[in-house]
């Protein structure tokens, strides 16, 4: 495992978005015997998560907070060192009934075994890499260094990535368009925004319009979940 860790962090270093790290994680789990990947970032107040599951399951998994009872999530919270692991050695008793919905989902869409690697992370946060298959895998555990290493490249890059896409959406938008938008996203319409910004109706208009243009957004909605996810407002 430990060669494939090293390609890992090599293609890493090359990546400059989210699209070429989840290529990269992709091709590490298959090299190293798996079908999916799912990094999570955890804090006390927030989960976050870059993943091959489909879409579905991401939805449904972050909708519902299974991260609360994911029995994988629990273990790696209390071993914090990497472990392998499979569906079958789940508990099967005293089930709540969200429990069992998450064990039943789990398994429709392939988690029945896999390997993870839990790593502490700043202010109490854990960073999280789970390598997962539908089959019973015996995974090959190289060094544990080395993929905890792995674990905190990942985190770093997308940090990074983050980093200069704010700073280059933050650059794009002038401050007129940013105040607009700001005011927008508060629930504020355009002739509401014009009486607080003392600005014409079509210049707060125009302003908007740029705004959505800049972000690529197909309308001011979208536009503004786009600047809150990258925290231009």
């Amino acid at each position: 495992m430990d060669g494939q860790i090293t390609s890992l962090i090599d293609a890493l270093d090359t990546s400059n978005d989210q699209r070429s790290i989840r290529s990269a994680l992709k091709s590490f789990s298959v090299a190293c015997g798996f079908e999916r990947f799912a990094y999570f970032e955890i804090t006390s107040k927030d989960i976050s998560t870059l993943n091959s599951y489909p879409p579905e399951w991401q939805h449904d998994y972050l909708q519902s907070q299974f991260a609360r009872i994911d029995p994988v999530v629990t273990m790696a919270k209390r071993l914090m060192q990497m472990f392998a692991w499979s569906a079958q050695d789940w508990p099967s008793r005293y089930l709540t009934t969200e429990e069992k919905r998450f064990r039943s989902m789990a398994k429709q869409y392939g988690l029945r075994s896999g390997l993870t690697i839990p790593v502490q992370g700043s202010y109490g946060s854990i960073l999280m890499l789970s390598l997962t298959s539908a089959q019973a895998t015996n995974p090959t555990i190289g060094s544990v260094a080395r993929a905890e290493q792995a674990v905190l490249y990942i985190h770093h890059r997308l940090r990074a990535i983050a980093d200069t896409e704010l700073m280059s959406c933050s650059l794009r938008l002038s401050s007129q368009e940013a105040v607009c938008l700001k005011w927008a996203a508060k629930g504020k319409y355009m002739r509401e925004i014009s009486l607080i910004t003392n600005l014409q109706y079509r210049t707060v208009q125009f302003y908007l319009d740029n705004a959505r243009k800049k972000l690529d957004a197909t309308n001011l909605v979208q536009a503004v979940s786009i600047a809150k996810d990258k925290r231009i407002i």
